[in-house]
């Protein structure tokens, strides 16, 4: 069984095309953008063994989504990809039967999501009309929010039209 690299393949040599004495030509993308972004590498450009270091701690970082940290614009703080899903999943709804508050998801339309914990065991095997009216409800208010993320999205795509620099 073949074992992944540690350590990317690497040009270093002067005169090279890159930055720091180190070229992009065998490198992926995101090391010739960690390149390009630390510019305080020019310090270590003399030692092979510190930058071969260096690109495997960033390989180590980057390597898979679970261990990144992505930042929530609803609460202004740092999130692992999990719970960002989930509360970009969920929504304020109020309960269909009593109104008190509650989390629905988007994606599931069961009687349960439209229904406080406390109110589970009321359900039977016939649906009230109040589950059903919340529902329809909720469908209808889903869209709108999918409908402002998809027009803040392209308005996103035409601000950032321009076309950005290659990297070599």
């Amino acid at each position: 069984m073949a074992r992944a690299k540690k350590y990317p393949d690497f040009e270093f040599k002067k005169g090279v095309v890159g930055r720091h004495r180190v070229a992009f030509k065998g490198l992926a993308k995101s090391y010739r953008r960690f390149l390009m972004d630390h510019k305080n590498l020019k310090n270590y450009t003399g030692d092979y063994t510190v930058m071969s270091i260096l690109f495997g701690l960033h390989q180590s970082n980057t390597k898979s989504i679970k261990f990144k940290w992505f930042y929530d614009w609803r609460t202004k703080s740092l999130k692992k990809i999990d719970p960002l899903k989930e509360s970009y999943n969920t929504i304020k709804w109020k309960c269909a039967i009593s109104g008190r508050p509650i989390k629905s998801n988007m994606d599931d339309f069961s009687p349960k999501n439209f229904v406080h914990p406390e109110y589970w065991d009321t359900l039977g095997s016939s649906v009230d009309m109040s589950i059903v009216e919340s529902s329809v409800k909720f469908r209808i208010e889903c869209q709108k929010l999918l409908l402002n993320e998809q027009k803040e999205l392209l308005d996103l795509f035409k601000r950032n039209a321009n076309p950005k620099k290659e990297l070599d």
